[in-house]
Parts: structure tokens; sequence; C-alpha cells
């Protein structure tokens, strides 16, 4: 298979997963999206409002001891503590837009550990027994592998951007910056079938790129979902649930084909 034909194979599976995801055995999932934002929106706002109230103070306390005694500086005391934060709520706001994505994967990373393999016994038929080890195991190498990608994928972003400047290469920056982020994020929802294979993250690795048409194709849903504006937070953790589906899906047909060329050559 190509690397365009598995390109298009990738996004082909989200027909099956669409089906899957709307079963009554997996609809209940679609959940944990929502929970997941009330926690990250709430968490988010109250941890940045906890730090900026006492970094605000910090500031507020230095600010008046350098103008103690001169009046007509009084109000960088009050105004000091303001802008702080708000830089800090922007700063929050920027990271969240730009990473939010990872972010979402890491907290439901639990949840996708298990939607895999539930996904898997439902194409296979192949039942896992419950392990706890397992499971922990499962969901550190699920945070493991999306913050591995996190930070690749923004080393070729800072990459691209340089590239940017180029005249006519940078024409092609923002494509490749696209194709790239739906490389890593492919990478990241194929990985819970693929460590059901016992695969070491090297072995991962040296699989998806094999695979680099088909796992491109199934993260190029999400990085969609993530240009949606002003509601990509929202969109990308409900598409997530599908693309973690369709990952899985996508490494049951390609494990599917392999045996099928293994049973010819027989």
């Amino acid at each position: 298979m190509s690397i365009f034909e598995g390109f298009f194979a990738g996004i082909g599976v989200y027909g099956k997963a669409f089906q899957i995801l709307f079963t009554r055995k997996f609809f209940g999932f679609l959940f944990f999206p929502a929970l997941a934002l009330v926690l990250l929106f709430w968490g988010g706002s109250w941890l940045v409002s906890f730090a900026g109230d006492g970094l605000a103070e910090i500031v507020q306390a230095k600010i008046a001891e350098w103008v103690e005694g001169i009046s007509w500086l009084q109000w960088l005391n009050s105004t000091l503590g303001f802008l702080v934060r708000i830089v800090l709520k922007i700063t929050y706001f920027f990271l969240f837009i730009t990473f939010g994505g990872y972010i979402v994967l890491i907290i439901m990373s639990p949840v996708y550990s298990w939607l895999s393999e539930r996904t898997e016994v439902y194409l296979s038929g192949k039942e896992y027994p419950f392990s706890l080890r397992q499971l922990i195991w499962e969901i550190f190498r699920g945070i493991l592998i999306a913050f591995r990608n996190m930070i690749f994928q923004l080393l070729f972003t800072v990459f691209l951007f340089f590239c940017s400047f180029i005249p006519l290469i940078g024409l092609l920056s923002p494509v490749a910056l696209f194709l790239v982020s739906a490389y890593f994020y492919g990478f990241s929802f194929v990985d819970y079938a693929i460590e059901r294979k016992r695969f070491n993250v090297k072995q991962s690795v040296r699989y998806v790129n094999k695979n680099v048409g088909i796992v491109t194709g199934v993260g190029v849903i999400f990085a969609f979902s993530l240009m949606v504006p002003w509601f990509s937070i929202i969109a990308c953790s409900f598409v997530s649930i599908l693309s973690v589906i369709a990952g899985t899906v996508a490494v049951h047909q390609v494990t599917q084909k392999e045996t099928e060329k293994i049973e010819l050559k027989k």
C-alpha cells in the first residue's frame, strides 16, 4: 500500500469507527469527553486564578516597598497586580489552544486505553483478561507517547516556522505543519492498539513509519477538529473518542492484510 493509498484508507476507517461508536455498547464513552472538558476548564481556571492571585500579591508587596512614600507612584501597585493576572490568563489560553490536543490526550489516556481494547474485542472477538498492572502500564505508555509526540511536533513546528521565511518553500510550510501534526496525533491514537502487540516504543515507531500513510490519515480528522474556531478543544475532545476507535480499526485492518499475505505465501 502506497502512502497516498494508506492516507485515504486512514480517513476511510472513520466510517467504521462512527458505526461502532454509535452502537449501544460504545455510545456511553461520549460522556467522558464532557467530563474531561468540565475538569479542564474548571480546574485550569481555578489554578490560573490561584496562581495569579499569589503572584500578584508578591508583585504588589515588592512594588509597595519600592514606591513607599512616593504618592504619585501608588497607582503602580494595583495596576501591576491587575496586569499579572491578565498576562497569566492570556498565557494559559495560548498554551491551551496550542497544546490543547495533547492535554486532552494525556487526561483521557485511561479512557482511550479501555476504549481501544473494547474496540479490538468488538472487531476480533478476542477477549483480554483484566489486569490492573497492564492497565496502569498502558495508561503510562499512552501519556509517555503523547509527551514524546508533543515534543517532536514542537521541534518540527519551530523548524517549519523558520522555513516559512524561505521564498516558495515557505508557501508549503502551513501544509507541512498540518500533516506533521496529523502524523503525530495519528501515532498517539494507533499506539493503544499497537501496544497490545507487546511492541516497545522503538518497535512502535518502526511500525508507524512503515504505515505512515494510514497513521497520518487517522490523525488528520483530529487535526482538522483543532482548527474549529473558538470551539477547537470541545470539538477535539469528542472527535478523539472517534479517533481512538479509528486507530484501532486501522491497526486491525493492517494486521488482517499482513495475515492474508502470509497465508497466500504458504
